[in-house]
């Protein structure tokens, strides 16, 4: 029987009917599998229905035709393979003793000894040997991997006898060898002994192998860290530049307004400059105009000296303004003005601290600065020229 699940355990791999492992399975519409044979033996026990019940949960599969015996095969084959239980049956290891008699049997257990998947019944022979009784039986699922394997098996093979394993060291030669070699090269040596004993004897091995462990462990736990990370650095990198765009459009936004905020701040001082100026004109106009009423007419004057007598003349100067009067009104000056922007020299530079890559407000930085610097970069002056030489009035 079998329902799916999110992971196929062992129990899953067992036909309902038969009581042993999935061959071409088969599913029904209800969701339970059976071996392609066993659904054979029930769909002909149905003859003459067009509908089979599910061994299980008796929910009923229709045919679409009468059933008979010579009709049940291809019935059966037209009931979908149960994919996901194939593919998890085609990827458990078989038993190898049995495919040396053409037997496909599903491998239970793994031999740590002989490094050979077996199924149930070759595992409980194989404990029955001597030779093999201190072997170690795992699950399949607990085998080691191929590559893991392959290293186990090299490591316990004799370099000079390939089918033979590695059992003894020599002492003398501080050197591991196999029972023919250790006849053969060192029989005359004093101090050839098991491997195993000379393990048994070590009190410091199993500790050192696991102070290596948790070093191993410790420096693939940093190195992992450190892939993590490196991994990471592109991610970082993009994200960096997003920030400094980000950062930018903050400060281009702040410079903005720090320009919109100068060009009202000119157009303040513009417009008062502007009444200060109309003022002070009108002012001087009034002068002017009064001064320009206590003159007479000048062609008055050169009329009466061209054509008058002396008599004439004299009454007409009686009339005139004094002297004081005259040279008053030619020390009267005319100032023209206008509006400038004054540039103001600025002597001080500029220093910048980066600081976590970023505009810090709580510090003075660049931005505080360029700020400052467009606050005071100009400010509005009156240009006025007096006698050909210009000079500045600050408002």
């Amino acid at each position: 029987m079998a329902t799916k699940k999110e992971k196929i355990t062992e129990d899953d791999t067992q036909c309902s009917v038969c009581r042993t492992i999935f061959r071409n399975p088969r599913i029904l519409p209800c969701k339970h599998t059976f071996c392609h044979e066993c659904l054979c033996g029930v769909v002909k026990r149905h003859e003459g229905k067009s509908a089979f019940p599910c061994p299980l949960c008796r929910a009923s599969t229709n045919t679409n035709i009468r059933i008979t015996i010579e009709t049940s095969e291809r019935l059966v084959n037209q009931i979908p393979v149960d994919r996901e239980m194939q593919s998890h049956l085609e990827r458990r290891p078989t038993c190898l003793a049995c495919k040396t008699e053409n037997k496909n049997e599903t491998a239970t257990v793994y031999c740590m000894g002989c490094h050979e998947h077996m199924c149930a019944v070759c595992g409980e022979t194989h404990k029955k040997y001597k030779q093999m009784r201190n072997h170690q039986l795992r699950p399949s699922e607990e085998a080691p991997s191929s590559k893991v394997r392959d290293l186990l098996q090299g490591l316990s093979r004799c370099p000079n006898h390939e089918n033979e394993k590695l059992e003894y060291i020599c002492q003398d030669h501080n050197q591991t060898c196999c029972s023919k070699c250790a006849f053969t090269s060192h029989r005359t040596c004093d101090k050839v002994m098991l491997l195993s004993d000379v393990i048994n004897d070590n009190k410091t091995y199993k500790a050192s192998i696991h102070e290596t462990t948790e070093m191993m462990d410790e420096a693939l736990k940093h190195v992992s860290a450190m892939l993590l990370e490196l991994e990471g650095e592109p991610l970082r990198v993009a994200n960096s530049e997003k920030n400094i765009d980000k950062q930018l459009s903050e400060i281009q936004l702040l410079i903005e307004d720090a320009v919109k905020n100068l060009k009202s701040n000119v157009k303040e001082a513009f417009m008062k400059a502007k009444l200060d100026i109309i003022r002070s004109s009108e002012a001087e106009l009034r002068t002017v105009t009064a001064k320009k009423a206590d003159i007479q007419n000048k062609e008055e004057l050169d009329g009466v000296l061209s054509h008058g007598d002396d008599v004439q003349k004299y009454l007409y100067m009686r009339n005139q303004p004094s002297s004081y009067a005259v040279d008053a009104a030619l020390q009267i000056e005319f100032t023209q003005k206008r509006i400038v922007l004054y540039k103001t020299p600025q002597s001080s530079s500029l220093t910048y601290y980066p600081k976590n890559e970023k505009v810090s407000k709580r510090e003075k930085s660049l931005l505080d600065h360029v700020l400052g610097e467009i606050k005071k970069l100009v400010e509005v002056k009156q240009e006025i020229s007096t006698n050909g030489y210009p000079h500045f009035l600050g408002f």
